[in-house]
């Protein structure tokens, strides 16, 4: 049956571009699936904490009223988990996504589902002689008893007062109607769900939710098994090289054409003033983007104009009549260009009839008026308004005024039909109702897809299909896609399936390390002499002491790995090494064993609780040596190698020493092609070819060369930012390339705030580090002074614009964002958690944005105070992508927070910056 579909979009051989897509396909639909199978599995749920919104006394009345909810509702806030690097960022995103509407209470029992084996109980952790068993309710653990007729043992925990589980347990904790909370509202920014009442239990936990998994593979399936003819192109991508045919393009940018090939004078809207440096690049795209019958793209750096671009673009499209679709990742992404679009100054909005898809809560306020429920509620009332006024209504009017009065579908459809310009994010699109009811049928002329660069190539899918044509707009040199590493650790494991070999791999790795912080040692409990042979083999070649039973005994004191059965370890207590980490397959281990590897953890101050995992060792290290691609240096610097070396070299540590012939490190690069490139990267460079792959593609390789150039567009210029701001990423970052500032920036970003200093200046914190919650007080400190003097400042000189000014304060980890919200709390006496403010509260004079570098990714502000926390260089901080973002949001002043000597010890970027800063103070 699908070969039906693909006879009507070729000529040559419909048979072999059916397998060429479903080959090319595969490996996205694969590893999506073993996604949605981990996350739907009874090992897999999200929670948060929670806190009580107060009500701040000096709110104005409208704030007053939004903390403390109202008769049908009460407004919480949302607290992380103290985590690593990352944090809670998933977790947040899934609780206040616009398609969830319930969320559980949970106590610290129920929190998790219970899984085979089941977890070490998180008070005594097995210290009370029943190692790997849940902690939960007498209740509820006889519940699950009874409810699966099988024999399992209930102990009470004296520590955590509560019931152990034991058992063989395979089964789910229930969703129950008495712990259920409805979600009414929630607010993106201030990460605050509004409930129907108020929570009884300490967490909060969603249920799996795979529905944007569930609509990439629909996509996906689309694709391969019924085509549209306007898919052509996407299925191109699939083709070999050598045999994929791409239609002509105009070469020169500066003369255009119309549809029946007449070159005419075009009539530009946004795009007005041709002298503006910059100006060529933006016609430029427009150009290539109205005369492209496939793809078309633009790469811009940080305030290069992007979104003049698409407005402009937008613009000439619906003068030509198109529909028009407009996506992102983010919403920020979309509202951007709609609020530009319909800002009351643009003379052109008239043109434009814009319906915006998605959550009221997600969208900014000044874009709401379009959202689809409130378009039409707006359009209902003015037409029932207007007709209800009519003394002598015709036939025709009282018919309307009859249909409006029955309900909105009459509006809607007008609505819809007449919009000309439909926004959402990439997987909200998806509620407009005639792409639910039409399903996959290219509805628009062209799609928009901005922040092309943090969108992968399966998220793009999704909105692409309803699609004859797809411009992609973004910058590969800032964010990649957000990368989940369980996602990616799940398809990971597949790649070494026996489960001893990935133990054995990671606990040598652990032992092997020189860093006492990260090495780790262990002792694995087995009678299994296949385990026992592999475990000797690692060790061996990775010159690991391992020491199994029958080696020479004055040697076991000194493993690093510990291998024998329960009877030997029990016997040899003693002897043991000293420094052992954690226990593999303790469950017949002696509880006298257990209480000595929690001793020496508890002395050592170590906060992990499960082994480490081998797939979760290579996703998290595969992730940045991805993050690293566009770092030129990796030599050999000041006697450290670059980051992208030493993780490469550690992945190599982690494989099996029986891997001579790579299928282990071969399955890694699969997985690593499919969840770390964005499809703008993918279609401009590839992501590169599987071994052994004998052909090319587009996806692969990226688009040929010569046709790439005709159908895309580098913007050189940046209008945000002070010279001195951009003149670092300039040079480092984009080759001198892009980010050029124009004449007239410096004339434009002059104040007088602390004259005497440069643009960029390093404020020098030595130390303070909390490991524990992963914030730095001394820094946090420090960026306060600095911002205390900025307010003294700016209260008495207000902006040139009449605005408030604007700051933003910066951090790469969640735990210093905590730490400095703290501070502005009490020094604001505002009961915020991202957005504060001095001055009158209707009309202040600053605004401040609290926020990790990685959400501020799209925004600006004249100053940024950004906090570096970390007192030594992380794979982490040196991503250029991300050090790239957090220098370049910056209109008027950049000042960095964090301890110089050690960031000028990093290789990369991030070691050149911090070397060539203006040092301001040493603190």
């Amino acid at each position: 049956m699908a070969l039906l579909h693909y006879e009507n979009l070729t000529d040559h051989r419909p048979d072999i571009l059916m397998s060429k897509a479903e080959y090319g396909l595969s490996p996205f639909r694969r590893f999506l699936e073993n996604v949605k199978r981990h996350y739907e599995s009874a090992d897999n749920v999200k929670r948060l904490g929670w806190s009580v919104v107060a009500t701040d006394p000096d709110s104005s009345k409208n704030e007053k009223k939004k903390l403390s909810g109202s008769a049908d509702g009460v407004w919480i806030q949302l607290e992380g988990l103290e985590s690593a690097e990352g944090d809670d960022e998933l977790s947040l995103r899934q609780f206040l996504d616009a398609s969830v509407d319930t969320v559980y209470e949970a106590d610290h029992g129920n929190w998790k589902y219970v899984a085979s084996p089941a977890k070490e109980c998180p008070y005594c952790k097995g210290r009370n002689g029943h190692p790997k068993m849940l902690y939960m309710t007498e209740e509820h653990a006889q519940e699950v008893a009874d409810s699966t007729n099988k024999q399992l043992g209930v102990y009470w925990c004296d520590e955590g007062e509560g019931w152990h589980l034991t058992g063989n347990a395979d089964f789910r904790v229930s969703f129950r109607s008495s712990n259920v909370l409805s979600v009414l509202d929630r607010s993106l920014g201030e990460e605050r769900l509004k409930l129907d009442r108020m929570p009884n239990l300490p967490y909060l936990v969603l249920r799996p939710n795979t529905y944007q998994l569930k609509c990439q593979i629909n996509a996906i399936e689309k694709l391969r098994d019924a085509p549209d003819k306007f898919h052509r192109p996407l299925l191109r991508l699939f083709e070999a090289q050598g045999h994929a045919r791409w239609p002509f393009v105009p070469e020169d940018p500066f003369r255009s054409w119309s549809s029946d090939g007449e070159e005419f004078e075009r009539e530009w809207f946004v795009l007005t003033d041709k002298d503006r440096p910059g100006n060529s690049d933006q016609r430029e795209f427009v150009e290539k983007a109205l005369n492209t019958s496939d793809f078309a793209f633009l790469e811009g750096p940080p305030g290069s104009g992007k979104t003049t671009a698409v407005c402009e673009l937008v613009l000439q499209l619906i003068q030509q009549g198109k529909r028009v679709l407009l996506c992102a990742s983010t919403h920020v992404a979309v509202d951007n260009v709609v609020e530009r679009l319909m800002a009351e100054d643009n003379p052109q909005r008239d043109l434009i009839i814009p319906v915006r898809i998605g959550d009221n809560a997600s969208i900014s306020k000044k874009v709401r008026p379009w959202e689809l429920r409130s378009f039409i509620r707006t359009e209902t009332n003015r037409l029932t308004e207007e007709l209800g006024a009519v003394s002598s209504p015709s036939a025709a009017q009282q018919e309307l005024f009859n249909q409006l009065r029955q309900g909105k579908n009459t509006v809607q459809q007008w609505v819809l039909s007449s919009a000309n310009l439909v926004c959402g994010t990439t997987i909200g699109i998806l509620q407009h109702p005639d792409i639910k009811s039409r399903k996959h049928s290219p509805e628009f002329d062209v799609m928009i897809i901005d922040e092309a660069s943090k969108t992968t190539f399966q998220e793009f899918l999704v909105p692409a299909l309803f699609a004859k044509r797809w411009i992609l707009v973004g910058d590969p040199k800032q964010l990649s896609p957000y990368v989940d590493d369980e996602a990616t650790a799940v398809n990971l494991a597949p790649a070494l399936p026996a489960q001893y070999k990935r133990e054995a791999c990671v606990d040598i790795f652990r032992a092997k390390q020189s860093d006492p912080r990260f090495r780790f040692c262990s002792i694995v409990c087995t009678d299994n002499e296949e385990i026992e042979k592999f475990y000797l083999k690692q060790g061996g070649e990775k010159k690991v002491h391992v020491y199994c039973d029958g080696s020479s005994p004055e040697l076991l004191p000194y493993a690093s790995v510990v291998v024998g059965n329960a009877n030997f370890l029990a016997e040899n207590i003693e002897r043991l090494p000293l420094d052992i980490s954690f226990v593999r397959n303790n469950k017949n281990v002696s509880s006298a064993i257990i209480r000595r590897v929690e001793a020496y953890k508890t002395l050592k101050k170590r906060r992990f609780s499960d082994a480490p995992e081998w797939e979760n060792e290579i996703a998290w290290r595969s992730a940045r040596i991805y993050e690293q691609r566009k770092e030129k240096e990796s030599e050999i610097r000041d006697g450290s190698m670059g980051t992208a070396v030493k993780l490469t070299g550690q992945l190599r540590d982690l494989l099996p020493v029986e891997d001579d012939s790579c299928p282990c490190e071969r399955e890694i690069q699969k997985v690593s092609r499919v969840a770390f490139p964005s499809i703008l990267e993918c279609l401009q460079e590839g992501f590169k070819r599987e071994k052994g792959q004998r052909d090319s593609t587009a996806l692969s390789d990226g688009i040929p060369e010569n046709d790439l150039k005709k159908r895309k567009t580098l913007l050189s210029f940046q209008h945000r930012m002070h010279p001195e701001i951009a003149l670092f990423p300039h040079e480092n970052i984009y080759d001198r390339n892009a980010l050029r500032s124009t004449a007239d920036m410096e004339r434009k970003r002059e104040w007088d705030y602390r004259p005497e200093r440069r643009r960029v200046v390093w404020v020098d914190v030595n130390g303070g580090v909390n490991r524990k919650i992963n914030s730095n007080p001394q820094e946090a400190k420090a960026l306060l002074k600095e911002l205390k003097e900025f307010d003294e400042w700016a209260s008495m000189n207000g902006h040139k614009d009449g605005r408030p000014w604007q700051v933003a304060v910066l951090s790469f980890y969640r735990g210093q964002e905590r730490e400095i919200q703290g501070l502005l709390k009490e020094w604001t006496s505002l009961r915020s958690r991202r957005h504060f403010s001095r001055g009158d509260a209707s009309t202040p004079y600053l605004e401040i944005e609290v926020c990790t570098v990685d959400r501020f990714q799209g925004h600006e502000a004249d100053l940024v105070l950004l906090s570096f926390m970390n007192d030594h260089a992380t794979s982490f901080l040196q991503s250029p992508n991300r050090l790239n973002v957090a220098l370049t949001r910056a209109r008027y002043q950049l000042v960095v927070f964090g301890n110089r000597q050690k960031m000028k010890k990093a290789s990369g970027v991030l070691g050149k910056f911090a070397q060539g800063q203006s040092w301001e103070v040493d603190l």
